[in-house]
Order: structure tokens, then sequence, then C-alpha cells
């Protein structure tokens, strides 16, 4: 048990560490509407939350992060003096702040990049449309800004990042060990190793909060060595594992990848057991389990990744057995087609 809360915090701690070294939060301020068409039946500005929500449709990982000011209660911030004075009391560098401008026969928008560091105005974001296509402008502008701050900042933009369908071939060492004080009491786990076929229908299924999110399922085949405690018995146990696994990843840039899964397993189990006074037997036994599993992936290039990953695996049987197994291991992407971007 100790071993697993090792494993644990270390893999917190990755998580942590990664989104703050790579992480540039820009924070947007509640946006000043001005509506010249005398329509007092339009509702509430919702400017602040429309390009706010254009912003994080964006795939942008970790790297680059929108989020809205802390206090939403303040007015639309229009000056030098006022971008300061929010940047300050908010505690933040980057603030996007501006207005929109309807009129009967169209709408315009003005967006401001401000670097509290340096107390000045970085780039300025203008743009028009017809009166019925607000939505695209917002966008457009939203487009615009993560261009500059990707150039300015040499962030990888993934506005044109091509997605990928993917089969692989992962392969893992590590070792395991029982949960359960009983079994651990008869028996010691050694060595495991992994191997199957992964396949991926699109790298980029989703996006939340400029996250990317994807898919993948495939076969997995895994052998374990147990051993026996033999200040009570000699004994050998050979598991061969069958996994369907559905597996949940999110790219935090280009490079750094998080994942979690769940499987059905089917296991079979060869027990060589001798004691010492008898020859030794041979058993036989087979039933289904369950596997859950998290871990985190490095791309090497596209067609080399290697990952860490933690299997938590419960196998039903008379006497149900919990075990964890800790891995590393390299996947090989075999075939890769190229797609363009959906969003």
């Amino acid at each position: 048990m100790r071993t697993i809360l090792i494993f644990l915090i270390l893999f917190l701690a990755l998580f942590l560490i990664s989104n703050s070294l790579f992480a540039m939060d820009v924070y947007v301020a509640p946006i000043l509407h001005v509506d010249e068409t005398q329509e007092s039946n339009r509702g509430a500005n919702t400017t602040q939350a429309d390009l706010l929500q254009a912003l994080q449709r964006t795939e942008t990982g970790v790297v680059l992060r929108f989020s809205s000011v802390r206090d939403s209660r303040i007015n639309p911030p229009q000056s030098l003096t006022d971008a300061v004075s929010v940047c300050r009391n908010e505690q933040i560098n980057y603030l996007l702040y501006g207005y929109v401008t309807r009129r009967s026969h169209s709408v315009q928008m003005e967006i401001r990049l401000f670097d509290f560091e340096n107390r000045s105005v970085m780039q300025a974001f203008f743009g028009m449309d017809d009166s019925g296509n607000y939505e695209r402008l917002v966008s457009d502008i939203a487009r615009k800004i993560i261009e500059y701050i990707a150039s300015v900042f040499n962030l990888e933009s993934l506005l044109d990042r091509i997605e990928h369908t993917r089969l692989s071939i992962p392969l893992s060492t590590g070792y395991w060990t029982p949960i359960q004080s009983d079994w651990i009491d008869v028996m010691f786990g050694t060595v495991s190793a992994t191997t199957g076929l992964n396949f991926t229908p699109t790298d980029n299924l989703f996006t939340i909060k400029g996250v990317s999110w994807y898919l993948s399922t495939g076969l997995n085949v895994k052998y374990r060595l147990g051993l026996g405690n033999k200040e009570r018995y000699e004994a050998y146990i050979h598991t061969l594992y069958l996994t369907l696994p559905l597996e949940l990843s999110t790219r935090l840039t280009r490079q750094h990848e998080l994942f979690y899964g769940l499987g059905f397993v089917y296991f079979l189990d060869f027990f060589i057991m001798a004691d010492k006074y008898s020859e030794s037997k041979t058993h036989f036994y087979y039933n289904f389990g369950f596997n859950a599993n998290f871990g985190y992936r490095f791309n090497v290039n596209n067609i080399v990744s290697l990952f860490f990953r933690n299997d938590f695996d419960f196998l039903f049987n008379e006497n149900n057995l919990f075990t964890y197994s800790p891995s590393i291991g390299v996947s090989f992407h075999i075939f890769t087609r190229e797609v363009r971007n959906r969003w």
C-alpha cells in the first residue's frame, strides 16, 4: 500500500507541475456593450461569456488558458488606468478588454490585450460584420487573439493542427503486487509484460476549455508471474490477461498527455503448487475481471510514444484478488492517417 501511495503522489505532482510549467493565463474582463439600434428587448450583455466561449473552443492545451476575471461585477474597463486597476486587484498579468457596438446593419468589436508588467496594450483586435453575424465576428476576433499570442510568445498554435486516426502497438513491462493483506501473506507479485493493438478513431474528439480529449480502444494481452510464500508452500502463478480497454486521453501539449481507462478482463491462471510432503500439482482457473488505469504519455514524434501507467485489476473468483501494477512502456504507431480538424 505504501508503494501505491508513492506512485499516486508522484503522478499528482507531475500533473500539477505540468500545469504550472506550460500554462500562460489570459483573463477576459466584462466587455462594454453599446447598442445603437434602440432595441430594448435584446437582453443582458453576454459579450464577455461569448468571447470566452469562442476562445475556449480552440484547442490550446495547457500552454494557453483563457478565463474570466473573478469579479464579474466590475464595470467594463475602457482605459489603461482601468486595465491596471483590474490586473492589480485580480493579481493577473494579461487582460482582454474592449467594446462591441451594434448598429442597424452592422456590428463591430475591438478587443485589447493588456500587459500588466509593462503597463501597455500589446495589441488591439478589430472586426466588423453584418448585424446578423455577431457569432462569426466573435469567433474571428478569438482566432486573431490566439494567433497573435501564439506568434509573440512562441507558443504552439493548434489552430491548424491535423487530426490523426491511429493504430498502435504498446509494449510495456513492470511489476505487480496484491493489495489485500490475506493475499500478501501467501503470494508475492513479480514481473509483468503487456502488448496489444490500440485503435484511435481521432485524436481530437472534443475540446473543453482549450484542452483536447479523445477515446481509444483495442485489445491488450498481459502476462504476469506470481510466487508463493516459501514459508508456507512453494508455488508459481502464471496469469494471462485479455483486456478490452476504453481509454480517455487529454492532451496538455503536443507532447504531453494524461490518460484514464477502464477495461473488461478475461484471465487464465496456471497455479503450480508443491507441498513439502507431496508432488507438485497444477491447477487451472479462468474467470472475468475489471481493470482501471491512469498514466502519463510523452509523444516523442509521430511514430513513438513513451508512457508510465498505473493498473488496478479486480479479478473475480472464489477469493477475489485486487492488484496494483505500475509499468513503463513504449507505443509504436504502425498506421497513421491524417484528417483535417473538424472544429
